[in-house]
């Protein structure tokens, strides 16, 4: 009975001090929805259904500013969207750890660049930053413009019907991550496979996002044991299948080739590489030297094969469907094209880099629809935030989405205005951070914007994209991304 007794106290004790212990904090003083005893705003978190949680966020924005609490238990989540506040966090050296949610995702990206941080970060980023130098990039080119013309030829045999873009852009930034990044082609017999990853990828945000609104849900006991946890992991094990066949196919392909490993030069140098090089290649050498193992491997594919595919994906929806309303864009961006490339057939790198316009509208689109809308850090370290300490262990979200619509940097937020980014400097250089910004920053940004100028440039070239309905707008939800909840059909209308 004693026992029994002080084991209850001990449980009772921990679950004070996890849930209910509240220490007088500097942050209390910002504004912030109300607050209920003990709870804090966990109700108001329970309530609120996922495909309307960015509008509960905004919502508050509006109502409290660009610098709120929100509380749930005794944990305080700092909300941010002022470009100073922003640029404090984000080039922050030592407060770079990300914020606990993430660590819902350690099942299927592990260690990756995503989640790590601390040494074990920059160790990964420093074996990562070589495969995106400029001459491998380079090298990448002709294998994104393959997988374009691609593209084109299938949306050519659609005949102007309506098009689902978010599935058909999912596959072709699927295929060309696989062929680039990793090395490997995915064959047409690979279809199913490939559908029930991009299935799983939605499955696996659906999932985060409603283990991060039901605060029980966060334990790993109760989350692992619970219907959503067992759906969750066969999800993950679908994920994980995907890319250990695409890790199994690259190794293969080197043990048949083993002169393909004396053909790679060292990028460091700026002599670049005889032939192609992948991250996956990258990766396996760095297995060789001892430097990662496979599980490191697996991580980082995991990680690369989610973010190289499905934030361009939804950009490149986005931006297809701004295209598709504005016919004065689009008209721009071809005779910019036509001006550049004239009737080649090409795109070189150069080329890219001379497309002012296309550039400015890509800007405009993630300015518009950030592919990653939040980010999310774990204070290890007290920092001051303007007037404000901010705590070891205080939870810091910088609120992108909001951050982009800010009327003092941007006028006239909600308008589609490419012109923007044309011979004007930001108001702030942390006013506009699609790929992030700080060390942290994306280490794929330059190889997302070859792909999408690449892919834009083309499209425009071959087709009038058309609306199915000028002016409409899906609804929009955000779970590891910013994502449409409804369908966007445009046509492609040959020209």
């Amino acid at each position: 009975m004693i026992f029994e007794l002080l084991l209850a106290g001990l449980v009772a004790a921990v679950v004070w001090l996890i849930f209910f212990r509240d220490d007088s904090d500097p942050v209390d003083q910002l504004p912030g929805p109300p607050r209920k005893p003990w709870i804090g705003n966990a109700w108001e978190l329970l309530q609120t259904p996922a495909d309307k949680f960015l509008d509960v966020l905004v919502d508050y924005t509006n109502k409290y500013g660009d610098r709120y609490v929100f509380k749930v238990f005794s944990l305080r989540v700092l909300h941010i969207s002022g470009p100073s506040d922003v640029e404090t966090l984000l080039s922050h050296s030592k407060n770079i750890k990300k914020s606990a949610p993430y660590d819902f995702l350690k099942g299927w990206l592990g260690t990756g660049l995503l989640l790590s941080t601390g040494l074990h970060w920059h160790k990964r980023r420093k074996i990562l930053t070589p495969t995106f130098h400029f001459n491998i990039l380079k090298n990448f080119a002709h294998v994104i413009e393959e997988k374009t013309q691609d593209l084109v030829k299938m949306l050519k045999d659609k005949k102007g019907a309506d098009v689902s873009l978010m599935p058909t852009i999912s596959d072709f930034t699927l295929f060309t991550i696989c062929e680039t990044a990793m090395g490997t082609k995915l064959d047409n017999d690979q279809t199913s496979a490939t559908v029930d990853y991009k299935n799983a990828i939605l499955n696996i945000g659906m999932q985060m996002l409603c283990r991060i609104t039901r605060f029980w849900l966060h334990n790993d006991l109760i989350f692992n044991n619970s219907s959503r946890g067992k759906e969750f992991a066969k999800t993950l094990q679908v994920a994980r299948a995907f890319a250990d066949n695409v890790i199994m196919d690259r190794k293969a392909q080197r043990l048949q080739n083993k002169a393909e490993e004396s053909d790679v030069a060292d990028v460091s140098d700026g002599i670049g590489t005889k032939k192609r090089l992948a991250m996956l290649d990258l990766l396996l050498e760095a297995e060789e030297k001892g430097q990662i193992d496979m599980d490191g491997i697996r991580d980082e594919v995991n990680t690369f094969m989610f973010e190289g595919h499905d934030t361009t994906a939804l950009a490149l929806t986005f931006g297809l469907m701004l295209l598709a309303d504005h016919e004065d864009v689009q008209e721009r961006i071809y005779e910019e094209c036509q001006t550049i490339l004239g009737d080649s057939e090409h795109v070189t790198m150069s080329n890219l880099a001379d497309m002012k316009y296309l550039e400015a509208v890509i800007k405009e689109v993630l300015r518009l629809y950030p592919s990653v809308p939040f980010i999310g850090r774990e204070i290890t370290e007290d920092f001051k935030l303007g007037d404000i300490t901010v705590k070891k262990g205080t939870t810091v979200d910088v609120h992108i989405y909001e951050l982009h619509r800010r009327a003092d940097m941007f006028p006239e937020p909600e308008k589609f205005m490419p012109e923007r980014f044309l011979g004007t400097e930001l108001k702030h250089p942390y006013a506009y951070v699609p790929f992030s910004a700080g060390p942290r920053n994306c280490i794929g940004q330059r190889f997302a914007m070859q792909e999408m100028k690449t892919t834009l440039s083309e499209l425009v070239r071959h087709f009038k994209i058309v609306p199915k309905v000028k002016g409409a707008r899906p609804r929009i939800m955000v779970d590891l991304v910013l994502r449409p909840v409804d369908p966007i059909y445009v046509k492609f209308i040959p020209r």
